[in-house]
């Protein structure tokens, strides 16, 4: 009797420990079914997308000036790094042998003159002498004067002024060096008139237009990001690079600019209104198809995960517009799709940013 009670008891827990053996798979199953995921309702959003380039500071006014005329650098008014407003003297061309040869002229241009007033006047009024005579003492006096004239501007050019206000840059030759014309002087540069230029792709010849604005910063002040109006578009493209050339003028004043320092542009090549915006990282390929998970219900009522297939449009760094295949309040599912199959039972985790972020609200 006792062994049978001992065999009844033996087949029982067997039995138990069988159905919760089934039990317990069947759990681990529907556990397996089912992923914890995050949403995000769709809303229109701008799209914009953005050409990063980097640019140059060039001067409006960056001129190396040359000698007009020959002579011995005789003084200088300026140092290297000064600051000189237009019309100021910048150096002084010996002009001692121009004013010799000015007073050597003024005198012969004077006897030409009284002799061509002479020949004129016996020639017109007394019918003495011959018109060629008195027309090789008129191209005489024209020829001495017109010499005249052109000496007193050369000792006009032997003083080098400003042609705008600059700074000094840089002096190539020094007082008491020779110079011929055509040397170059000095380098000025018009700190008043600075400007960034960048190269864009050709590509985007029929998108980047005069009048539209660009952002531009330098890496020693990120945070100052200024918005700049772009005020030459150039009409060549450079056979090189294969890019064409944009300006932007920086705000004058500023001492912090400098020629040839690099800079930051980013210029606005697309924007769309009211476009579906996603990540990038949650659209996926499936059968050569583009597709997202967004939330739905099966029969039975239970939230799953829908695979819907996207049409995708621009894109910039991680973010797609969706030409089709979304709309606005459809339920995205942003963290966990990877995981996903279509019609997988998923569990909703709310977003942990947006609990923070209503919290504070």
């Amino acid at each position: 009797m006792n062994k049978q009670l001992i065999l009844v008891g033996i087949i029982a827990l067997v039995l138990l420990s069988g159905c919760s053996e089934e039990q317990k798979q069947a759990t681990e199953k529907e556990l397996v079914k089912t992923v914890n995921v995050e949403t995000k309702q769709i809303a229109p959003q701008s799209f914009e997308r953005y050409l990063k380039l980097v640019g140059t500071v060039e001067s409006r006014n960056d001129v190396r000036i040359s000698a007009e005329v020959s002579g011995r650098i005789k003084k200088y008014f300026v140092d290297q790094g000064d600051e000189v407003k237009k019309g100021e003297p910048i150096l002084k061309i010996d002009d001692s042998q121009l004013i010799r040869e000015r007073e050597r002229l003024e005198a012969i241009t004077a006897q030409a003159k009284e002799s061509y007033e002479r020949l004129k006047r016996l020639f017109k009024q007394d019918s003495v002498g011959s018109e060629i005579d008195y027309l090789n003492a008129k191209y005489n006096y024209q020829q001495n004067k017109a010499s005249l004239e052109a000496v007193k501007v050369n000792i006009e050019k032997s003083l080098v002024t400003a042609p705008f206000d600059a700074s000094v840059e840089n002096i190539v030759l020094e007082e008491g060096e020779m110079a011929s014309p055509g040397a170059v002087l000095v380098r000025l540069i018009g700190v008043n008139r600075l400007k960034v230029t960048a190269g864009v792709p050709s590509t985007y010849s029929d998108v980047v237009q005069k009048g539209d604005r660009a952002e531009v910063w330098f890496d020693f002040q990120q945070a100052d990001t200024m918005q700049l109006p772009i005020k030459f578009v150039g009409k060549s493209i450079d056979p090189g690079a294969r890019t064409f050339q944009v300006e932007m003028p920086l705000p004058q004043g500023s001492k912090s600019y400098k020629v040839d320092m690099i800079a930051n542009v980013k210029i606005r090549t697309l924007e769309q209104k009211d476009a579906i915006v996603i990540p990038a990282e949650i659209v996926f390929k499936n059968k050569g198809q583009n597709v997202v998970y967004t939330v739905a219900k099966n029969d039975e009522g239970n939230k799953v995960a829908r695979m819907q297939k996207v049409t995708l449009g621009a894109s910039y760094k991680n973010s797609v517009v969706i030409e089709e295949g979304l709309k606005a309040d459809d339920q995205l599912i942003t963290v966990g799709a990877s995981f996903l199959q279509d019609q997988m039972r998923i569990n909703i985790v709310e977003n942990k940013d947006e609990q923070i972020a209503q919290k504070n609200s």
